[in-house]
């Protein structure tokens, strides 16, 4: 029998290495049923990719990532001290409903990838996954001060949760548009998250947040250096981005969780949970305002997001992949000092300003651009 705090602590690194081997083995795997049966991405004139890439990467991540946590929680149980744990966590509860909303979402998404769901059907799908979250009793119960409100009743916390859990999902699958974006912004939140929950002792969480890390390093490398001529090369599709985005949205739910007996946040809990996927955010909330304004359906694909702004303006996709990841972490660390000395309202609300002077100053930058084109 093992210590139960040691036990938790080895568990995290195995789940992580069991979910990057795993993947290993499997997406080379995925790659040639997809080449054999020709499954690729559609191209069309808002796709930047070139060539036929298949488009099922995200198939891979559930089951390695429910292989190697499902193996982790069974090696802590089975060596574990049970006179030294304290019985709280695992949360059987709370994390048995969250797999289950995790499964629907990304069965949609698998059907999504092979034969298309529209998107009224993709929406009540998201809504079913995000009520699962909250029949687990878990929910945004406190605003951390955001526009000074603190603690929230149960229903106004319980709806929040939903359109939340709904908006961080659509966030990650719309982003979801160049090679290494999406799993790069991944896995730098889940990184973040990782950490977060391994000092406070929820290691559950620790141990997902870094097993899917695992499970996204092998898709990254085919998906960013893979040689689409050689078959080398896929995307993640909507089941994996999807899968992303509950995950990522259920982790930062579930640190904004109030429950001072479990968990002390390290300074102000909403703006540790919300800065690591806040470029997503504001990308897509920037995205559905143009199209509202320009009177466009909302869900009606464009070239209007931050990393076809980059690419507009000249930059390669690798180089935009690293100035929109700078841009996440600078608005990061940035959010992480100040929460220390300014309400979290004025913070975010300094994020939207310079979210909009940014993508005002890449517009004018691209009409620059095509005025000397035209020109020359």
């Amino acid at each position: 029998m093992f210590n139960s705090l040691t036990l938790s602590y080895l568990c995290v690194p195995l789940s992580f290495l069991i979910s990057m081997i795993s993947a290993m083995f499997l997406i080379p795997r995925i790659l040639a049923i997809a080449i054999k049966y020709s499954l690729f991405d559609i191209q069309n004139e808002r796709k930047i990719h070139k060539g036929s890439i298949p488009r099922l990467g995200g198939v891979s991540f559930i089951p390695c990532i429910l292989f190697a946590m499902t193996f982790s929680i069974g090696i802590f149980y089975k060596y574990i001290n049970e006179s030294q744990y304290d019985g709280y966590y695992p949360n059987f509860l709370e994390y048995s409903l969250f797999v289950c909303g995790l499964l629907l979402i990304y069965l949609g998404g698998v059907k999504d990838d092979f034969i298309g769901i529209r998107y009224r059907h993709k929406f009540l799908i998201q809504i079913l996954s995000a009520m699962f979250v909250v029949f687990s009793g878990l929910y945004i119960n406190n605003f951390c001060g955001f526009l000074y409100i603190y603690e929230v009743t149960p229903w106004i916390g319980i709806s929040l949760t939903i359109i939340t859990l709904v908006f961080v999902v659509n966030a990650m699958n719309l982003i979801d548009g160049m090679d290494g974006l999406a799993a790069s912004i991944s896995i730098f939140a889940l990184c973040i998250y990782g950490t977060l929950f391994l000092l406070h002792g929820i290691w559950v969480y620790a141990a997902f947040a870094f097993g899917t890390t695992g499970t996204l390093i092998p898709f990254f490398y085919y998906n960013m250096f893979g040689n689409a001529k050689k078959g080398h090369k896929l995307f993640m599709g909507d089941a994996g981005s999807q899968t992303l985005g509950f995950i990522l949205g259920f982790l930062s739910i579930r640190y904004v969780y109030h429950m001072p007996e479990v968990m002390t946040p390290i300074g102000n809990a909403l703006v540790i949970a919300i800065s690591p996927i806040l470029i997503p955010m504001l990308d897509v909330m920037r995205v559905m305002l143009v199209r509202i304004k320009k009177r466009r359906h909302l869900f009606k694909a464009d070239r209007n997001h931050i990393h076809h702004k980059l690419l507009d303006m000249g930059l390669s996709k690798s180089f935009a992949l690293v100035v929109i990841l700078s841009l996440n972490a600078t608005f990061c660390i940035i959010n992480f000092i100040l929460m220390q000395h300014v309400n979290c309202t004025l913070i975010f609300l300094a994020d939207v300003i310079i979210w909009s002077v940014m993508n005002v100053c890449f517009s004018y930058a691209i009409k620059r651009k095509n005025v000397n084109e035209a020109v020359f």
